[in-house]
């Protein structure tokens, strides 16, 4: 193992060394499922996020620094991967990350615009593409 790699064996509690438990008895029982969803998942080695946890972090806001990376792996797999929703869903999520995000990640921004160019009009056509990818 490679390791500037060791990263993606922690979990993003541990990566970002921070907590989303709620703190008092009737804060848990204002969380939502999908809350709880996102809390259990924050504990799981980044590694082993399926495309549909990855998708529900991502929509959720989650640290796309570690998250988005993982998500263009598996969208190389297949582009339009299905996790849970919808065909493509997950890479909808990730073109919705905001734009400053794909401005300080140039690497990761050349790498989706590269896949997305090679299957754009199934993108186009499939996908409601937001301002920033339309060019």
């Amino acid at each position: 193992m490679n390791r500037k790699d060791i990263w993606r064996y922690k979990s993003l509690e541990q990566l970002e060394n921070k907590s989303w438990e709620p703190t008092t008895e009737k804060d848990a029982e204002q969380f939502a499922e999908l809350n709880k969803r996102c809390i259990a998942l924050s504990k799981v080695p980044v590694i082993k996020l399926t495309a549909s946890d990855l998708r529900v972090l991502i929509g959720q806001s989650f640290n796309p620094a570690y998250l988005v990376p993982l998500a263009i792996e598996k969208l190389k797999d297949d582009l339009f991967v299905e996790a849970d929703l919808y065909p493509g869903d997950l890479l909808k999520n990730v073109l919705d990350v905001p734009a400053h995000f794909w401005e300080e990640h140039q690497d990761l921004h050349h790498d989706l615009k590269t896949m997305i160019k090679d299957r754009a009009s199934e993108v186009e056509t499939e996908l409601d593409l937001p301002g920033y990818w339309q060019s």
